[in-house]
């Protein structure tokens, strides 16, 4: 309609009304365009709005994972702390052997559950967190949980040698009740085992445990990279919290 007006007044040379006609056709062009635009912006925040919830999702429950593994590594540490000591006095077992037992069996554990970080490779892919800071808080707590886990993600050797200590009955007796899972991905390292385990006579295994001359370094070394470890958790957790608190200013910007 525009152009066919504007055509009528260029044969008529109605300069007046050419110029209005052509400043009301580049108004709608730009209209047109900012219109456009502004949808395909709307339609992206939306998209990065969903995308940011389901990242924080997994940034929580990679927190408390976390949270579970300091508890975790913190029953190993102590158990080695334990079992050094035993080791150290040069005699054997008298009084609640149960219990020492289980301590030299939590000192080889190894945290196996794992993080999750499918939506936080899914979000760098689509280049979300589209916010510079918010990225950043982001980047740096995957790359702190990708990283720390050299320091004890293999098995010791200390694992290994100990438990060729434990007869069947009293392996029966450790895996039974001395761990489990919540939830069905968490670990959690328990002395539910002891019951089970005052049951059988495990003063020769610690007999045979304490005789080992091997064991004492294999272990200080294995108690000296979780005790590292357990220096390593509260920067990470403050880097969780520093990613979700700078995701829920992003999202309370974005209106």
């Amino acid at each position: 309609m525009i152009l066919r007006r504007l055509t009528e007044n260029l044969k008529e040379q109605n300069w007046i009304a050419i110029w209005i006609e052509f400043v009301l056709l580049v108004a709608g062009v730009f209209l047109g365009i900012q219109v456009s635009n502004w949808n395909e912006e709307r339609v992206a925040r939306a998209q990065e709005r969903s995308d940011l919830i389901q990242l924080r999702a997994e940034i929580f429950n990679n927190r408390r994972m976390l949270e579970y593994q300091v508890r975790y590594v913190e029953r190993v540490v102590a158990g080695g702390r334990s079992s050094l000591r035993f080791l150290a006095e040069g005699e054997d077992c008298v009084d609640d052997c149960e219990a020492l037992l289980v301590d030299f069996f939590h000192a080889s554990q190894v945290w196996g559950t794992g993080y999750s970080v499918a939506k936080y490779q899914e979000s760098e892919r689509l280049g979300f967190p589209t916010d510079a800071s918010a990225a950043l808080a982001v980047r740096n707590f995957y790359q702190y949980i990708r990283g720390w886990d050299l320091i004890n993600v293999s098995p010791p050797a200390y694992r290994e040698r100990v438990r060729g200590y434990f007869p069947p009955e009293i392996s029966a007796a450790l895996w039974s009740g001395c761990y489990k899972l919540e939830g069905g991905d968490r670990e959690v390292l328990t002395d539910d085992c002891l019951p089970l385990l005052r049951k059988l006579d495990v003063r020769p295994t610690l007999h045979s445990i304490r005789n080992d001359a091997m064991l004492t370094n294999q272990l200080q070394f294995w108690a000296g990279q979780n005790i590292v470890a357990l220096q390593t958790y509260p920067p990470i957790l403050a880097r969780a919290d520093a990613a979700i608190a700078a995701i829920d200013l992003d999202l309370g910007a974005g209106g």
